[in-house]
């Protein structure tokens, strides 16, 4: 309510106080908007940016401190990479960020000659979306790590990590834009 400035009745006709699904940084609820779409909330935990750059701090600590006493590390710029880890981690906690990514994710496939009608995107609702609020479509799917679901529902495994795959190397080769979180609750089968 904070970061959309209005109370959770005025905006959705359904809000799921129990997340379902969490994070280090984040838990997700579901909820349905005034016009009936299924959504989910991507909600940044409270506190968590102050706790992470504290732990920074002693992060850069402990660096200062390798480079400084143990010369072999020198070649691995301790320090610069906890500078590197925070200057990532610093976008990684604007999830407008985030919205963008999804969104440039969506576009490369949808503007692709190639056929990739197999892959999509969960739309973003940028009127719904802050700094610490990403709102989604609410995609219901199969985690791809179901294999044994997948195939009593028929479908072939096979052709799946093809296209998966194919997508990767596109991602990687033809776009030089990849998803860099591929675990089971972010790859469903639908």
């Amino acid at each position: 309510e904070q970061e959309l400035k209005k109370p959770v009745s005025e905006l959705f006709t359904d809000f799921e106080t129990e997340a379902f699904a969490s994070a280090s940084m984040a838990q997700v609820h579901k909820a349905t908007l005034k016009t009936g779409e299924k959504v989910v909330l991507k909600i940044q935990r409270p506190g968590i940016k102050e706790m992470i750059f504290s732990d920074i701090k002693v992060m850069l600590y402990v660096a200062a401190i390798f480079s400084k006493r143990m010369p072999s590390l020198k070649s691995f710029d301790p320090v610069g990479l906890v500078r590197s880890f925070e200057e990532s981690i610093t976008k990684e906690l604007d999830f407008i960020y985030e919205s963008v990514s999804v969104q440039r994710f969506a576009h490369q496939f949808s503007t692709d000659e190639s056929n990739h009608d197999h892959i999509h995107s969960p739309k973003v609702y940028p009127e719904f979306t802050t700094s610490k609020v990403l709102t989604l479509e609410f995609i219901n799917g199969i985690k791809i790590s179901k294999i044994e679901v997948l195939k009593e529902k028929g479908y072939d495994c096979k052709i799946i990590a093809r296209r998966l795959a194919v997508s990767y190397f596109k991602q990687i080769f033809d776009y030089g834009y990849f998803h860099a979180d591929p675990h089971p609750g972010n790859l469903l089968v639908l």
